[in-house]
């Protein structure tokens, strides 16, 4: 991988800028539904709230980026963690109700867990056990998601 002399305030300026204007693709398209009232959410709501926050994001890493002064190496792409974590989103949407949620998000967790170079196996298969039982917790005991815990794939083992 070859390395790139870049400015930190560039850098900077940049992902804010990229911030900002995702969150206002999303800000606009949330605006295309029914917001509700802060105790009755309707779809629009959160994805409307989650794009300011990330308009506050943006405009922070800009300040940061007219704050700063520096020269920072810069790496080339990280295609090994580029194409783990797309070959996790594929399986996750294509496998998703015949593994089940809770085998789903182990094995995806696990694969964009290696993605990392700083993560080993047994530290992957850590955070793929903790991020399938927080989904558990949230997904299927808090949310009654109607996707099954264990899928069919597993015959008897089958939960919903």
């Amino acid at each position: 991988m070859s390395t790139v002399t870049q400015t930190n305030r560039n850098r900077d300026l940049i992902a804010g800028a990229i911030f900002i204007a995702i969150a206002l693709a999303f800000g606009w398209a949330a605006t295309g539904y029914p917001l509700g009232r802060a105790l009755r959410m309707g779809p629009g709501f959160i994805p409307l709230v989650l794009a300011v926050l990330l308009v506050i994001l943006g405009g922070t890493v800009i300040a940061a980026g007219f704050r700063l002064e520096g020269r920072t190496e810069v790496g080339g792409v990280p295609w090994k963690g580029i194409l783990l974590t797309l070959v996790a989103l594929g399986i996750f949407g294509y496998a998703g109700p015949t593994l089940g949620l809770v085998p789903v998000v182990f094995l995806c967790g696990a694969i964009v867990a290696l993605a990392s170079t700083q993560n080993g196996i047994a530290s992957a298969l850590a955070i793929a056990l903790l991020l399938s039982v927080l989904s558990w917790l949230v997904f299927k005991v808090g949310l009654a998601v109607s996707l099954p815990t264990i899928g069919p794939v597993f015959g008897p083992l089958a939960h919903n």
